[in-house]
């Protein structure tokens, strides 16, 4: 009975190969014809696209699914069994001898652990905050103490720094005596009032 079905099956696939062709005809169309008849046949005018492969593209989502699952999984479960068997703070009454420590403020218990851990101690961090703010206030005072200096010797003329054009005491003095009697715009001093 299976022989029977199996030849039942092959019977139409023998019907519409090139067997019920005879030879006759497969010499008279000549080889390329043949070719073409074989290419064609069954096709149905359908072409085959050439589309760029998604393998690359794949792998790496595979490879992005697994690390991420192979870093994520872990705190997952951590967070998890915090959340479920440890639970957040409750607040109780202070014993009298008892100073709190900074990370016990907090509720949540992987807030108390980064804070505990990983977070910087939020003394020090206010004392160094401090410290940058006085640091800062020093430089400032030390660059208005330097404009400072330095347009006083802009204006005396009378120190070797940035300003200073050597020249004779004797032009000094008369320059002194020109900004006395007429100011520095070389008006009289009557008409810059």
């Amino acid at each position: 009975m299976i022989v029977h079905s199996k030849l039942i099956n092959l019977v139409p696939v023998i019907a519409k190969s090139n067997l019920r062709h005879g030879l006759k005809e497969k010499v008279s169309k000549g080889l390329n014809s043949n070719i073409n008849y074989n290419q064609l046949r069954h096709s149905h005018a359908r072409t085959m696209f050439i589309r760029p492969g998604k393998f690359y593209t794949k792998k790496y989502f595979d490879s992005l699914h697994f690390h991420f699952c192979l870093a994520g999984l872990p705190f997952f479960l951590f967070i998890a069994y915090q959340n479920f068997f440890v639970g957040p703070a409750i607040l109780n009454d202070i014993p009298e001898d008892y100073e709190p420590r900074y990370w016990e403020y907090h509720k949540n218990p992987i807030k108390r652990f980064m804070s505990r851990y990983i977070f910087e101690i939020p003394e020090r961090a206010y004392e160094r905050n401090l410290h940058f703010i006085y640091v800062e206030g020093c430089k400032q005072k030390m660059r208005n103490l330097e404009k400072k200096v330095k347009t006083m010797m802009k204006e005396n003329q009378d120190y070797k720094a940035w300003y200073y054009v050597p020249v004779p005491k004797e032009t000094l003095e008369m320059k002194k005596e020109y900004h006395q009697k007429y100011g520095s715009l070389g008006y009289e001093s009557k008409y810059t009032k």
